[in-house]
């Protein structure tokens, strides 16, 4: 379905000013965009932020990045573990590689060591 150039740049400029997806929705509908545009457009959006929202770390948490074999190169800040500076806790953010894997067990053993 094709969705309307307006009501994607109504939409855009409603999340530009921080409302959630669902007033995005509701304001939408209110305006009179057809509502089977508007469910589109909201899921669609909805599956795009949950897919790339970019992981939230501070100064509290290391970020890794792994070259992986079939990673793009060009691919920056996009980490595949997270490591709690203050519990040590380890966050595997793509755990569907194998070499993810791999470095988090090594992180783990070092930082075991550490904690004893």
């Amino acid at each position: 379905m094709d969705i309307n150039p307006e009501l994607i740049q109504r939409a855009q400029m409603l999340l530009t000013l921080d409302h959630s997806l669902s007033q995005v929705k509701e304001i939408l509908l209110r305006d009179g965009y057809p509502e089977d545009e508007v469910i589109e457009l909201i899921e669609a959006t909805e599956e795009v932020l949950n897919y790339f929202s970019p992981p939230l770390f501070d100064e509290d948490k290391i970020a890794i990045d792994i070259r992986h074999v079939n990673k793009k190169i060009d691919n920056t800040g996009s980490p595949d573990i997270l490591v709690d500076r203050n519990s040590g806790k380890v966050e595997l953010l793509t755990p569907h590689l194998q070499e993810t894997w791999r470095v988090a067990n090594e992180i783990r053993k070092s930082i075991r060591f550490q904690y004893r």
